[in-house]
């Protein structure tokens, strides 16, 4: 099986000095984290470090640490920076406007959710909302909403789909999201935290018993509580991107040095999710782009004992052909027969609706699995 890399920062570039300035940047502000350059950055470093921060969403960061002179650029530099991170700031206003109007009609059909990932993080965890630049809007619903949900998202706020569920109730029952293009925005309606089988061993109805309050527009909305918004940081660094965005690794920092968690009762969730895994993945890119001495206890917990179990799962995720072996790990933690029936029969056989979406036919659909695993199995 192909394995991605840990981590990102021997990845990102062959430049020692671009690296230097990412470091920086995922700790900043951090007790622990890695030192800015001293002097101006060459017009190639900051080049390839703005490419880097526009794909990984650490604009926000870069232009904080320019405002309490921590960083420091040349004037055009500056120009450039500051022009993206204005867009970037427009867009914000976009989506939490659009994150009202949702929540308004959530709340006139009495859907419970909660805000997940880069708004929920910017205000909850992030000094200021700004240094924390989000592209789509982010929700969970409760699995027994999940369809009334995506209905408002299409028939109240006149969205579009982007993706058919594998089959008719799918996602309610086994997806991970759906995504609804509201005007120029995407909002991703979640029921868990993750594709695959890990997403299907976290107890979801515990994810609605705490929650952490926020405002915005002087509306008061919910996100996690602190124990779950800190699980959801390591699920989102471990298993979200690949290779891992450099803000995922920031956030799980931000929240596990900002959010009051018992580690005891963090760990013992963890467990009962089968996630110590993850728990474990995420602290070791934490230690591999942050370094050792970043705040938190992330070497203890990159020592954590895996079950041999949770270490196979996590396997499924961690290769170029994990669209096809996560659903194949999934049937392995699904409960019931009739279940796993069910389940296997969307993954190998979907709608023709969904096949058309994709441009594929059912043995396109089947060879093109087959290849994949071959190559990376």
């Amino acid at each position: 099986m192909t394995v991605y890399s840990k981590g990102r920062m021997t990845q990102v570039s062959g430049d020692p000095e671009v690296e230097v300035v990412l470091k920086a940047a995922v700790g900043h502000g951090l007790e622990g984290g890695a030192p800015w350059p001293s002097e101006p950055l060459e017009d190639r470093v900051f080049t390839r470090v703005l490419q880097v921060a526009l794909h990984d969403r650490l604009l926000g960061v870069l232009a904080e640490a320019v405002t309490n002179g921590a960083l420091e650029l040349r004037t055009e530099q500056l120009a450039r920076l500051t022009g993206h991170h204005t867009r970037w700031q427009a867009h914000a206003l976009g989506l939490e406007r659009s994150l009202l109007l949702v929540a308004e009609r959530f709340g006139a059909e009495g859907i419970d959710f909660r805000v997940l990932k880069g708004v929920a993080l910017a205000h909850v965890v992030y000094p200021d909302p700004s240094w924390r630049v989000s592209a789509d809007l982010d929700l969970l619903i409760p699995s027994d909403r999940f369809d009334d949900a995506v209905a408002i998202g299409v028939d109240g706020l006149g969205g579009e789909q982007e993706l058919p569920e594998l089959r008719p109730g799918f996602d309610r029952e086994f997806g991970k999201e759906s995504m609804v293009r509201v005007g120029p925005y995407e909002l991703d309606l979640h029921r868990t935290f993750v594709t695959g089988p890990f997403g299907l061993t976290i107890e979801l109805d515990e994810l609605f018993g705490d929650q952490t309050p926020f405002s915005v527009g002087g509306q008061e909305l919910l996100a996690l509580g602190p124990l779950h918004q800190l699980l959801h940081a390591c699920y989102n660094a471990a298993l979200g991107d690949y290779p891992v965005r450099l803000c995922a690794v920031r956030d799980l920092l931000l929240c596990r040095d900002r959010l009051e968690v018992d580690l005891d009762e963090f760990m013992a969730t963890a467990h009962r999710w089968h996630g110590a895994a993850i728990v474990r993945r995420a602290a070791e890119l934490v230690i591999d782009i942050a370094g050792p001495d970043a705040s938190g206890s992330f070497l203890e917990l990159s020592a954590l004992s895996v079950p041999r179990r949770e270490a196979w799962l996590l396997r499924s995720y961690l290769t170029p052909a994990r669209s096809y072996s996560r659903p194949l790990a999934s049937v392995a933690v699904i409960r019931g027969g009739t279940a796993r029936l069910r389940y296997a029969r969307a993954v190998l056989a979907p709608s023709a609706t969904y096949l058309a979406s994709r441009g594929w036919t059912k043995r396109s659909h089947l060879s093109r699995a087959i290849r994949r695993l071959r190559r990376h199995g």
